[in-house]
């Protein structure tokens, strides 16, 4: 094969009748399943930039200044683009005219654009291998995602949640053999999301009414803890609220406790008093016992307070154990939440804020 029938079979912007089979529809289930999405550009001659330019700076609003850089750079490594130049124009004319605004743009402008800015431009496209276009050898080099469909337009690819207007860092992750058997052994759900939310709703149901606990908050926290097991969720909930009652108890218990042992003692005291009151004839002999008596009565009742005083103090370390095991199922479970944020569809790297795009197969150009 020749070097300009190779240039003709890579993926060009030139103007073709939109095929069925590459409609945006397919392509963006393609893209969902890896976590990301199609956005669209304007199909206005100039979408191959734009694309580029929500890639790089996150807008496409600098689409002409990377045009003409691109076209300078052409016109500097003359002898590496003009081999390639379609359909016999020559190549002054082919780089003036792409100089233009809303002229269509192929491979040769993306190969100048990448080897430009030194980055790597990946091609994603309908039932295909993505195409790798390098602009580098560097390790690491930033990926630029672009999507080509239509047979004639160029949109960029974003995270499925990036609806921001800032770069995008998307990289390919090449998987093993072992890793792609994996993937495909994986049984394809239609439309899993949906299906995933109502699973986790019938969850909830099962738990509130196996409880009887009406806090939805709480059910689907500790159903995220124990990775929606219906069985183990109910178990912590039935412990949780078992916990919450005895320690109720506990804390009404002590002081009514406390308040009837003291006015038992007093009632006993008081029907002592009036016996030993009753038996004696002297009245200098009746206030000594009166004064014996408010005297044990005190050092009953101070007794008695210190025991309260004590199931108090304990009752409270009973409660402050209480809630710092509640403090530390809080922390699991928002810790649970955390890791839980990342999509299962694609993996971002923590430092970089790169996403890694699962690749089995790529062509490089």
């Amino acid at each position: 094969m020749s070097r300009k029938q190779a240039a003709r079979a890579r993926p060009a912007g030139r103007r073709r009748a939109p095929s069925p089979s590459a409609g945006g529809g397919g392509l963006a289930r393609q893209l969902r399943a890896l976590g990301l999405k199609l956005r669209e550009v304007p199909g206005d001659g100039n979408c191959l930039f734009r694309a580029l330019g929500d890639q790089l700076e996150g807008h496409s609003r600098n689409h002409l200044r990377h045009r003409q850089e691109t076209v300078d750079y052409m016109v500097k490594q003359r002898e590496e683009f003009e081999p390639f130049v379609e359909d016999d124009v020559p190549f002054d004319r082919h780089v003036t005219n792409l100089a233009k605004p809303g002229t269509f743009a192929g491979n040769d402008a993306i190969v100048a654009f990448a080897r430009n800015n030194q980055m790597n431009v990946v091609i994603h496209q309908l039932n295909a291998p993505l195409w790798q276009i390098r602009g580098t050898d560097k390790n690491n080099a930033r990926e630029l995602h672009i999507a080509y469909r239509y047979g004639e337009h160029y949109d960029s690819v974003r995270r499925i949640d990036d609806d921001s207007e800032a770069p995008a860092y998307l990289q390919m992750e090449m998987l093993s053999k072992s890793e792609a058997n994996e993937e495909e052994m994986k049984p394809e759900k239609s439309g899993s999301e949906d299906e995933t939310e109502v699973e986790k709703e019938a969850a909830i149901q099962k738990v509130c009414s196996a409880t009887g606990c009406s806090d939805i908050e709480l059910v689907s926290q500790v159903l995220k803890v124990e990775d929606y097991n219906v069985d183990s969720a109910i178990f912590a909930i039935l412990q949780v609220k078992e916990m919450e009652g005895i320690g109720a108890e506990e804390q009404r218990d002590p002081q009514s406790k406390g308040q009837k042992s003291c006015t038992s003692a007093l009632l006993e005291d008081n029907r002592s008093g009036s016996r030993i009151c009753g038996n004696q004839s002297s009245h200098r002999d009746e206030i000594e016992n009166h004064k014996g008596l408010a005297k044990s009565s005190e050092n009953s009742q101070s007794s008695k307070n210190a025991k309260v005083s004590k199931k108090q103090k304990k009752e409270q370390q009973r409660l402050e154990k209480k809630k710092r095991q509640e403090e530390r199922h809080r922390q699991k479970v928002l810790a649970n939440k955390s890791n839980c944020a990342d999509s299962n569809r694609r993996e971002t790297d923590s430092d970089n804020q790169i996403t890694l795009v699962k690749a089995m197969t790529a062509l490089n150009i």
